[in-house]
């Protein structure tokens, strides 16, 4: 867990850290930033002090920043006084007022091709790193999904072999695999000597840790390089091309909405127009100009 030394104040402190732990790992990281990074441009203050002016004038000064980084901001902070409000601690949430920035989609612009996808793993030398390229693809997975899959995580059925994965929320979910993926991943399990799938292969006393985060956002953007693509994606671009690439070839939007564990379709149905095949205009007749009036 991070450093959750954020402020003088034991009572204040202890809230935050009630807070903090009942976070994913993950979400532990970039909020406690935020609180950090909020009560270090308020040096001093109370958290019952805290007033909405305090928490605007705060977002305003990052202004120069990505409309997405002051939503996390934001989300923290809101997340926060939430959960002291409820708790009691706080008689008021001073960031009830606060409103959402609205960031443009681009997830269009962070969909590779099949071309692309397959020259990331053809030219991987690691069999571990292909298994992972072929794991994001092929599943759609998320990044601390993929970390935490163990050779527990596999199971066979009639119906072939599923992966049980826990993912937001922890809520555990089951992906169907496709048969050669699921045949490889049976090969690859075979020669594990740890119950992690995926491993660092420098071990410390013999005991194997699983990858970090950090660790495969690195080996996805050395796998670009070596594949000679012109951008530098991460591995959650594989997980917006695995449901933009199996919507276009028909499947069906519940079916991806499942797969990729979205709580609410409409999240799903944001890739279903990323690379529209035609539009209002395709529908309408051509208007001819004056010169091909002229000569008819």
């Amino acid at each position: 867990m991070q450093d959750l030394v954020l402020t003088k104040n034991i009572e204040d402190m202890t809230m935050l850290g009630s807070w903090i732990f009942q976070k994913s790992k993950k979400t532990q990281k970039y909020y406690t930033r935020v609180m950090r990074d909020f009560l270090n441009f308020y040096p001093g203050i109370r958290l019952a002090a805290v007033e909405i002016t305090h928490l605007a004038l705060f977002l305003k000064a990052y202004g120069k920043h990505s409309d997405s980084t002051r939503n996390t901001y934001k989300n923290a902070l809101s997340s926060f006084f939430s959960f002291a409000t409820k708790a009691g601690y706080l008689t008021r949430n001073p960031a009830l007022a606060l409103d959402n920035l609205k960031a443009p989609d681009r997830i269009y612009s962070k969909v590779l091709s099949r071309e692309q996808i397959e020259q990331m793993i053809l030219k991987e030398p690691s069999s571990r790193n292909q298994m992972i390229l072929k794991i994001f693809y092929f599943t759609g997975l998320r990044v601390e999904e993929l970390c935490s899959l163990t050779t527990r995580s596999f199971q066979t059925s009639e119906n072939g072999m599923m992966m049980i994965v826990e993912g937001k929320g922890r809520k555990v979910r089951s992906i169907h695999l496709p048969e050669d993926l699921a045949q490889q991943i049976q090969d690859y399990i075979l020669n594990l000597e740890s119950e992690f799938l995926f491993t660092n292969q420098r071990n410390t006393f013999g005991v194997f840790q699983p990858l970090c985060h950090s660790q495969v956002f690195r080996m996805v953007k050395a796998a670009a390089k070596r594949a000679k693509l012109s951008v530098a994606p991460s591995p959650h671009w594989l997980r917006h091309t695995s449901a933009t690439h199996a919507i276009e070839a028909g499947a069906p939007i519940h079916v991806v909405q499942r797969s990729l564990g979205h709580e609410s379709i409409s999240t799903t149905g944001k890739y279903l127009d990323i690379r529209p095949k035609n539009s209002v205009g395709d529908y309408l007749k051509p208007i001819e100009s004056k010169k091909t009036r002229s000569n008819c």
